[in-house]
């Protein structure tokens, strides 16, 4: 009988510590484990930062409107702009846009019209006047530039200057008007550029109101100086 528990004695033991770790181990926290690289301690859940989660909502909301806009604008042909009076939808004239189409989308065939020879910056071109509106063609029909100065619209200078955004030029205006003084914004990357006359007394006799809007085809600048008379002397007064 003492070889047989002799021989089992040294089990017997190793089983009962076997069972005591296991029980410590049951009875200690978790957190007092040692990390190991197999088994890395849990992380806490990052922190959410709730002003910038309402700041990039908002500037989605922005980004979201402004795609909207770009969109109608888009959606808006040059005669439905031109015949509302809808400047800040104004999606630019067309490249090749030649004269008979002008009038027939415009519906002013009718009208009466007069032409003359003249000069766009260092271009020979012809200027066709009706009633509110002028065009200037250069190689015989082909409309490069669009004044009118008739249905322009209720809107406010103020108002739609900040549908635009921030004019590329502001200076003194080439388009004069009795009794004001003008001042041209120049759109050139969206086609048009607006002429706003003030009153020249003090107080004012009048609201700020727009004397006249040139459309063209959108372009820079340097095209708008060198092709469409941006820097040509003031025209006469109306």
């Amino acid at each position: 009988m003492r070889s047989v528990l002799r021989g089992r004695f040294p089990v017997a033991v190793l089983a009962l510590a076997s069972m005591a770790a296991s029980c410590s181990n049951a009875r200690d926290p978790a957190a007092h484990a040692a990390p190991s690289p197999s088994n890395p301690p849990a992380r806490a859940p990052a922190t959410v930062d709730a002003g910038a989660g309402d700041a990039s909502t908002a500037l989605a909301a922005i980004d979201a409107s402004a795609a909207a806009d770009a969109a109608t604008a888009a959606g808006t042909s040059y005669a439905e702009a031109l015949r509302s009076a809808d400047w800040a939808r104004w999606p630019g004239l067309p490249a090749n846009l030649h004269e008979a189409e002008l009038v027939r989308e415009l519906g002013i065939g009718k009208t009466k019209a007069t032409r003359g020879s003249g000069r766009l910056s260092r271009h020979d071109v012809v200027i066709v006047e009706r009633p509110g509106l002028r065009y200037w063609l250069r190689d015989r029909n082909r409309v490069v530039l669009v004044e009118v100065t008739g249905q322009l619209g209720t809107k406010a200078p103020a108002a739609l200057r900040a549908e635009l955004g921030t004019a590329e030029r502001e200076g003194a205006g080439r388009f004069l008007q009795a009794g004001a003084t003008t001042t041209e914004y120049v759109y050139a990357g969206r086609g048009i550029a607006l002429t706003v006359a003030e009153s020249y007394d003090h107080p004012p006799t009048f609201a700020p109101r727009l004397a006249a809007v040139q459309l063209f085809a959108p372009g820079d600048l340097r095209t708008f100086d060198l092709e469409l008379g941006g820097r040509d002397r003031a025209g006469p007064s109306r």
